[in-house]
């Protein structure tokens, strides 16, 4: 019984070896005749790849222009999460496009963000050029911290800096276009 085992087990063995060095045989064959469109179908796939990635993106920045968030909401996020703000843009659309659940985590990222950047604004010393990031990536300018300042009741421009990169950390940039028109027209 044991010498029939042993035959079977070995005729199986010549088998499969058999049908291996023939798959084996086919398989070469198929790789020799391929290799030249190979190349151009991995071009051309590669060219894919990248415009369907580039859609994505597209996609994924789309509906942060299309959301209620802007820039600045951007400009945070970008900062707490280390990238730049067209990377954030996009990661915020992903976040969008994935559904509600994704959207209110977005949100308490923003919170986050915001509570995190708020942490390092301090009062600007005296000789600093504008320690202030949000406020120096603005389009606003001394002349305008200047009216703002006469406007809020602060003591120098300096203060209505601060207060201003904490507006824009906060979101509330309109609120600072706001003051900044009415000051504006009250200097008339």
């Amino acid at each position: 019984m044991k010498y029939n085992l042993r035959i079977f087990l070995l005729l199986l063995s010549v088998l499969v070896g058999s049908f291996s060095t023939a798959i084996h045989t086919v398989v070469a064959q198929e790789i020799t005749i391929n290799s030249i469109s190979t190349q151009s179908h991995s071009q051309l796939l590669n060219h894919s790849t990248k415009s369907a990635a580039k859609n994505v993106k597209d996609d994924e920045l789309q509906a942060f222009f299309n959301s209620k968030y802007d820039y600045w909401d951007a400009r945070v996020l970008a900062d707490f999460w280390g990238e730049n703000v067209a990377d954030a843009k996009a990661r915020m659309g992903r976040k969008i496009l994935w559904g509600p659940e994704n959207v209110s985590i977005l949100e308490q990222f923003l919170v986050d963000a915001r509570v995190e950047a708020l942490r390092y604004v301090k009062p600007a010393r005296s000789g600093d050029s504008s320690p202030y990031k949000f406020y120096r990536d603005s389009t606003y300018n001394y002349n305008d911290a200047a009216t703002l300042a006469k406007f809020w009741g602060d003591r120098s421009p300096i203060d209505a800096k601060l207060r201003i990169e904490r507006n824009l950390i906060l979101g509330n940039d309109e609120v600072i276009q706001q003051a900044l028109q009415q000051a504006r027209s009250q200097n008339r």
